[in-house]
């Protein structure tokens, strides 16, 4: 409805715009992840201060120096590879979403099962509101969350197939600004029973454009609340920047 349409319009341009997200070809950070679902699988801490290289387009990113020094990991929805300093393919693993089916995975992770959800992971969080632009979403209005005398506005974003994620529905929490605050989903990676809510904080503007620099996951309780004392995983994203399309200036107001 018509709700719906000004408060998706109105997240989109809190976070900087359509116009202003379509000039952006990648996003660059020095990347750190880690928490419970990646020690339960024996990958303490994944990534430590990695600079990444995460695409807009079309999902995928690249992982310089990982998972070795003078190592170049690759990850893409439908493959996950690694390169050594001279470009010479040393692993893949083609169809990486196996990551939530097999048994052996569900005990242990080898370093390409890490690069395929840490690049699913922060693909989606690097997007953020913008991957309900892409065609095939459906967006609906949910009733409003109100907690602690605070009001925040919800949508639900309903993927398609051909949009990775770690979920295919994703519900927003939307603060007075606009911006978001919370994702809240039910992880394919726990077979689609536990929900858990993703906290975003720390947002920087990058020539117009913001981006949520620390993201936590917990789990969700009844009645909305998280137990923020389990943190499921982190993301920290630093020094982050954007790499325009060529021969596209900075947007304007």
């Amino acid at each position: 409805g018509l709700a719906m349409d000004r408060l998706l319009a109105a997240v989109i341009d809190a976070h900087g715009g359509e116009a202003r997200w379509a000039r952006v070809a990648s996003v660059l950070a020095r990347v750190s992840m880690g928490g419970l679902e990646f020690s339960a699988h024996l990958r303490h801490r994944p990534l430590d201060r990695v600079e990444v290289s995460v695409r807009t387009e079309a999902p995928g990113a690249t992982f310089s120096h990982w998972p070795e020094p003078g190592l170049e990991a690759h990850f893409s929805p439908s493959r996950v590879w690694i390169n050594d300093s001279s470009g010479a393919l040393l692993e893949e693993r083609r169809g990486p979403g196996a990551v939530f089916r097999s048994p052996r995975h569900r005990l242990l992770w080898d370093r390409l099962d890490v690069l395929f959800y840490a690049g699913l992971s922060l693909w989606q969080a690097v997007c953020g509101p913008f991957i309900a632009l892409r065609s095939g979403c459906l967006v609906e209005q949910c009733d409003d969350w109100r907690f602690a005398g605070e009001r925040w506005r919800r949508l639900r974003i309903t993927l398609p197939a051909d949009v990775p994620s770690v979920a295919s529905s994703l519900t927003w929490y939307i603060d007075p600004a606009g911006r978001l605050q919370r994702i809240d989903y039910l992880p394919d990676l726990y077979g689609g029973l536990w929900p858990v809510g993703q906290l975003l904080s720390d947002y920087m503007d990058q020539d117009g454009v913001l981006c949520a620099r620390r993201l936590r996951v917990h789990p969700c309780l009844p009645m909305g609340l998280l137990l923020r004392a389990s943190r499921l995983s982190w993301l920290d994203l630093d020094d982050v920047s954007l790499v325009r399309h060529p021969r596209q200036a900075p947007a304007g107001d």
